[in-house]
């Protein structure tokens, strides 16, 4: 009997972890966020203070490969993304492993002509807080 309560005792244990770490992933990062935000500021290309916020993102070892591309397309950007920058986030967007808001990030970019449009702000706010 000990053993069917451990082995029950385990079995919740381990479904609730794996639930937080889905929960939490639904959250926007750090990075994510800060990205949001100077994209939907955006107009044509990033500012000195933007290219800061970028440069800690690349610089922080938190910060994912594809929170990276994303970041360096950011920086890289003149009223759109330069052809490189595109096939990189193209591969981000068709990655279904990749978290939603990366995806989203990344086809915003791909789509940007100077500024994003109304509908990319609106998606922009659900990642910004």
């Amino acid at each position: 009997m000990n053993k069917q309560i451990l082995l029950l005792l385990s079995l919740v244990l381990s479904g609730f972890l794996f639930a937080q770490q889905s929960v939490a992933r639904d959250s926007p990062t750090n990075a994510e966020r800060t990205m949001s935000t100077i994209i939907n500021y955006l107009n044509h290309y990033p500012g000195d203070e933007e290219k800061k916020k970028l440069n800690k993102i690349l610089g922080n070892k938190k910060s994912t490969s594809q929170e990276k591309v994303i970041a360096t397309a950011l920086l890289n950007l003149q009223h759109s993304a330069t052809e490189g920058d595109k096939r990189k986030l193209s591969k981000i967007m068709s990655d279904s492993s990749s978290p939603q808001a990366v995806r989203d990030l990344a086809k915003i970019i791909h789509g940007l002509n100077h500024k994003p449009s109304d509908g990319d702000k609106n998606l922009l706010k659900k990642y910004m807080w």
